[in-house]
């Protein structure tokens, strides 16, 4: 029988919960999320506020809202310390690809610059092969990133992770996938990315059905 597997978690910070695909069943110690530090305060409103995409689904603490792709899966809720995880149906190549998001406030975060010097580190120490991507804009907020090629659990996998700052919130998106899927991967994650909002989205409007009894005339 084929066994499912899941990419394992990101954790390019400390300041930051687990990021990544888990495995979704057994007991599974390093998918416990790390210890907030002191540094961090509570969650604040976001700085920016955009228009939601028709049919965006909301991140756990509805700060911001995307789209999912077709046919695919949130899980947001089984995953303790996400904003949102989302998850293709199927694996391919043994690997579930997927986008994860977390979050944490803080009173100063560092900068972009900061933020993923450290993670592209982190990373590296791990043995894998860390590209720095262009820097640009997510939901209208300024982000920089990182392409990672690693091997997990015996399988070539590609992620690619994105720092975004909002006000005072340091957002961290996944995209994972095998590494021969990376290019289906990195168009599924833009179209991910274009779809961002700041703020709930809109809950669908409740549908009235006419009425089938014929009104009594006088």
């Amino acid at each position: 029988m084929r066994t499912r597997r899941y990419a394992r978690a990101l954790v390019p910070l400390a300041v930051l919960l687990s990021a990544g695909c888990s495995q979704t069943s057994g007991s599974d110690p390093s998918s416990v999320p790390p210890a907030l530090p002191t540094t961090l305060d509570q969650p604040s409103p976001t700085s920016l506020t955009t228009k939601p995409t028709l049919g965006a689904v909301p991140a756990a603490d509805r700060s911001f809202g995307v789209l999912p792709p077709s046919g695919w899966i949130n899980d947001t809720a089984r995953e303790r310390g996400t904003m949102l995880y989302l998850r293709a149906p199927q694996p391919t190549r043994n690997v579930y690809p997927c986008f994860t998001v977390v979050k944490t406030t803080m009173k100063e975060p560092p900068s972009l610059d900061e933020l993923v010097n450290q993670g592209m580190i982190a990373q590296r120490q791990k043995g894998s092969t860390v590209t720095k991507l262009a820097s640009r804009s997510i939901g209208g907020a300024p982000a920089e990133g990182y392409t990672i090629a690693r091997v997990s659990q015996g399988f070539q996998v590609s992620q690619t992770q994105y720092y975004v700052l909002n006000g005072t919130q340091v957002v961290v998106t996944t995209m994972t996938s095998a590494a021969q899927d990376k290019a289906a991967a990195t168009s599924t994650q833009e179209a991910i990315l274009a779809s961002w909002s700041w703020g709930a989205p809109l809950a669908p409007k409740p549908t009235t059905a006419p009425s089938s009894t014929p009104s009594s005339s006088r």
